[in-house]
């Protein structure tokens, strides 16, 4: 027997005692009534006067009829005897719950002793896996801190690389200016020289022009001196 169902016992035994000395109480002195009747607020007490006068008891919350009578102590007694019943029968089904709560208990407590193990291993396991993870995770930060400096060390190495292609650009483009100025010298020098040859050709043709004159002037003379002779 379980400590509720003890409880409950009490509770009954309790209840059962005032009951019977409520009805001692009743049948030497007489309790007060009006005070019992008001004090039993889960009942409706009406008197219906007349020539038979008559005290009716009902519950108050659905209106069941209990008893009627034309003396008030019977009427109270009987919705005390309705209220020990309910009770009672409160009592009776909450003790029958107890054991397939018992049981219900005794399966769960032994699932959740299983499933405590199971969560304990798993745990363990997950708390390796996480310290794995941990060591991991250092190993890819202490790694990405180095590929950061190497990041650096590469933009830099970039920068200064950017710096050379500008400056190699500056150099190619002064090497096109002076290779236009040298094309644009070429030219001026070949026209000199085409100019140049030109006179040479003319002088050659002049210089051809008097030979010839001389030697004609020459062959004229010799030819004179023959006659003479």
């Amino acid at each position: 027997m379980t400590r509720f169902s003890k409880i409950l016992l009490v509770l009954v035994l309790f209840t059962s005692l005032a009951f019977m000395g409520f009805a001692a109480v009743s049948s030497v002195g007489g309790p007060n009534w009006e005070k019992e009747k008001d004090s039993m607020t889960d009942y409706l007490f009406e008197f219906q006067p007349g020539e038979n006068p008559t005290w009716s008891v009902k519950t108050r919350r659905g209106g069941e009829q209990i008893s009627s009578s034309p003396v008030l102590a019977k009427v109270i007694v009987a919705a005390q005897k309705d209220k020990i019943q309910k009770q009672n029968e409160k009592i009776d089904q909450v003790t029958k719950s107890i054991p397939p709560l018992e049981n219900a208990i005794k399966n769960w407590t032994t699932i959740n002793k299983v499933d405590r193990e199971a969560m304990d291993l798993k745990a363990a396991d997950l708390r390796g896996k996480i310290s794995a993870l941990e060591t991991e995770i250092a190993q890819l930060a202490n790694e990405g801190i180095k590929i950061s400096q190497q990041t650096l060390e590469v933009n830099q190495q970039a920068s200064e690389r950017r710096a050379d292609v500008f400056r190699l650009q500056d150099q190619i483009d002064e090497i096109r200016n002076e290779k236009y100025l040298t094309q644009e010298q070429q030219k001026t020098l070949r026209d000199y020289i085409a100019r140049i040859e030109g006179k040479v050709q003319r002088l050659q043709r002049q210089k051809e022009s008097l030979e010839k004159a001389v030697q004609g002037a020459g062959d004229s003379s010799q030819g004179k001196v023959v006659t003479q002779k």
